[in-house]
């Protein structure tokens, strides 16, 4: 399917350059759903790389795309993390849905904030991972012996989503994050991975200046281990998006956004944007007012995935400067008559479509059987592939 991932991959590459393509991209964002689809459980099949990836692919069968945005497969190793003794990371009652428990976490303490900018790094392996990771209290051999278990856990998660990953490429689907530089800003690392969302949010609060200097540490350890350069960009006649994460961004205000987002973006990654590299922003929640803040970059930097807010209102802000990835919500692929999805498609394509700069996909995740109405997405679906040709 080598030519059919071409096009994908040009349809894509003109769509982010503010070009009209032949054919605008048609993407989907799943979690484990795919086995809900096929009538499946995935704690059912998990053993079985070879059966977990035939489950898991088997809604392409009805449902045709043309781009995934990032990470596809089995979301989390929970057998590798319980092999530890850690519940970070669950089964769902459903046997797909695989949660993250952050509340059994435990986090970074207040009067830990200067062991932690002192040395990240130790702390993160010395301390952190330590209090998270049961196993890792213990002496070395039960440590090591815990940690080979976890290695043999992991490995069918891994063998499945390798396969997964072939398939899909197999079947021409373009993984459009997958040529360009990987980040979390610092505020999203320490906010999911060290003081927790809670503790991150009311710090923002009463001891911002602390938070920053946290945050100004991880960001350069962060820049440290990159191993992409602007170099290797840089007159290149390719499509490079690499990707990042709204998780605390809807959580600030414009100040906060412009010190705690928009600062590192700008100061890590700009030389990238000069040399044509894209990036997906997974958006989460409602972030309008950030998105004017965006102008700041060059002209068809950012690739939008919309959530929560409307993306006509997106669109009058910076349509004109960053692409959007939106098309449908998952409350009317759930909710509405299938009629009313292709409408709502419809007007979606008739005003994003023209010149470029928009990508079609749902506003959130599908996870659970009752996310969405089958027969209104499989629709949806054939119309944006349709509607969407030249």
């Amino acid at each position: 399917m080598d030519d059919k991932l071409s096009v994908n991959k040009q349809n894509l590459k003109d769509a982010l350059s503010f070009k009209e393509p032949d054919k605008v991209p048609v993407g989907i964002e799943v979690a484990m759903w795919p086995y809900t689809y096929s009538n499946t459980r995935y704690d059912q099949v998990r053993d079985n790389p070879k059966v977990a990836t035939e489950t898991y692919v088997k809604f392409l069968d009805d449902i045709s795309i043309d781009y995934m945005w990032g990470p596809t497969g089995v979301t989390k190793p929970i057998d590798a993390f319980l092999s530890l003794g850690s519940d970070s990371f669950l089964m769902g009652s459903d046997g797909n849905s695989i949660v993250h428990a952050q509340t059994n976490e435990i986090p970074m303490e207040e009067w830990e904030y200067e062991d932690f900018i002192k040395d990240p790094r130790y702390y993160w392996r010395e301390v952190l991972l330590r209090k998270r990771i049961p196993a890792f209290q213990h002496d070395y051999e039960k440590a090591y012996q815990s940690f080979l278990e976890a290695l043999v856990a992991y490995r069918p998660v891994y063998e499945t989503n390798k396969r997964i990953s072939a398939e899909l490429t197999q079947r021409g689907i373009y993984p459009l994050s997958s040529n360009g530089p990987h980040y979390s800003v610092p505020l999203d690392t320490f906010f999911d991975q060290v003081r927790g969302m809670k503790n991150t949010l009311l710090d923002l609060r009463r001891r911002p200046e602390v938070v920053k200097r946290a945050c100004d540490r991880i960001f350069e350890i962060d820049m440290q281990k990159m191993k992409e350069k602007p170099s290797d960009y840089i007159g290149k006649d390719d499509l490079f998006c690499g990707i990042t994460v709204y998780h605390s961004a809807c959580f600030l205000n414009a100040k906060q956004f412009d010190e705690m987002f928009m600062y590192y973006l700008k100061k890590g990654f700009m030389e990238f944007f000069e040399a044509g590299v894209h990036m997906f922003v997974k958006g989460e929640g409602k972030f309008i007012h950030t998105l004017n803040r965006f102008r700041e970059l060059p002209r068809g930097a950012m690739v939008i995935m919309l959530e929560e807010d409307d993306p006509f209102e997106c669109y009058k802000e910076i349509g004109d400067w960053a692409t959007l990835a939106t098309g449908i919500s998952a409350d009317l692929l759930k909710y509405g008559t299938k009629q009313q999805c292709i409408d709502y498609v419809k007007k979606c394509f008739d005003t994003f479509a023209p010149g470029g700069g928009f990508i079609f996909m749902q506003d959130r995740p599908l996870m659970g059987v009752k996310d969405a109405n089958i027969d209104n997405l499989i629709a949806v679906y054939e119309f944006a592939n349709e509607y969407g040709k030249k």
